[in-house]
Order: structure tokens, then sequence, then C-alpha cells
């Protein structure tokens, strides 16, 4: 039986208390070891949790999806501090904290595969992309409220930021370099607020 094979439906169901302790696993996996072994059974031993907890009940697909969905929960639901420019600092600056370290390794190991495996990148796209979309065009929603002037959609800034992201995450940065440089966000800014 292999990883991805049907998973019959019996059995108690995935214990949720584990959660952190899987997620803890994935991330160091998949970073010591790559996307393509990455398998329940190898998640399995690094959690200290029996084969049977996982393997019967959790693809590699639905532990990526839980280990991301985890992650994007840690995110604020709502940024208002009362300006765009305040809103995206702060944002960026949880995006920033958020994707050091194992996760913006472990997005590294994931962003090489994706042009090559649909279903990656269909659950690349829903945790990460439509996330941070969703949290743009709130901040952006808001903004217009107030009667300030959005100079791009939410969109596109987000294909911004996930490119920084990934420039940040893929390429070696100095260490104690922040994710978004003052450049960075300054550059964002403007695009957003159509200011020279």
């Amino acid at each position: 039986m292999t990883d991805e094979q049907p998973r019959p439906p019996k059995g108690r169901p995935f214990n949720a208390e584990l959660t952190p302790a899987i997620m803890d696993a994935v991330l160091s996996v998949l970073v010591e070891t790559g996307y393509a072994r990455l398998t329940t059974a190898a998640v399995a031993k690094r959690a200290g949790v029996s084969t049977a907890t996982l393997y019967r009940r959790a693809s590699k697909s639905e532990l990526l999806l839980a280990t991301a969905e985890q992650i994007i929960a840690e995110e604020p639901v709502d940024i208002d501090t009362g300006s765009t420019e305040g809103d995206m600092r702060e944002f960026l600056a949880h995006k920033g904290q958020m994707l050091t370290g194992r996760v913006g390794a472990a997005l590294a190991a994931l962003a090489g595969e994706v042009a090559h495996n649909p279903e990656l990148a269909s659950l690349m796209h829903a945790s990460f992309f439509e996330p941070t979309r969703q949290h743009l065009d709130l901040i952006f929603d808001r903004a217009r409220a107030r009667g300030e002037v959005i100079g791009a959609p939410a969109e596109a800034v987000t294909n911004l930021v996930m490119g920084m992201i990934l420039a940040r995450t893929v390429f070696p940065h100095a260490a104690g370099e922040r994710l978004f440089t003052s450049n960075d966000i300054d550059l964002l800014i403007r695009a957003i607020t159509g200011e020279n």
C-alpha cells in the first residue's frame, strides 16, 4: 500500500490534539528531505505517533493542507490601524514573522514542485494565495470606505507579495534580514496608493 492509495473510512477520526506535533513533523521532514520524500510514515515517526494514527487517515496532500491551514489560522483575522499604509505595514510584518525559519524553508521546498504537480499547485493557491488576497481585499475595502484611493487591485498586489515571499525564501538573503525590507514595503505601498 502506497502513501496515496485510497484509505478505508473506518476507525476513529483524526486526533486534533496531535496537530501541533504533526504540523511540526511535517515542516521538519519537508525541509530536511523535500516534498518527494514527505510520507505519512516519515511524519508519524518524527511526530512520535503510531503509523496507524496517520497512515489510514491522512494522505501527504491532507497533511500539507492541514499544516497550511494551521499556519494561515495564525494570521490576524482583521487589521485596522486607521490607514492603508499602517494596515499594510502591520500585515507584511506579520507575514514576515510567520514565514521566517522552517515555514519559509518549507515553502521554498514546495515551490519547485508546484509546476510539476497540479494537485500541489491547487493546494498552494488555496492555502497561501487566496487567504492573502482575501486579507488584502478587506484592507482595500476599508481604505475605500475611508475615501482613500487604491491604485491597484488586491489580486495584483497579492502577486507582488507572493513574488517577494518566494524570492526571499527560495534565494538566500543576508542573515538576520527581514523577509520584507523597508524598500520592499515602501514600493508596495506606493503601488497601492498610487503615490510617487
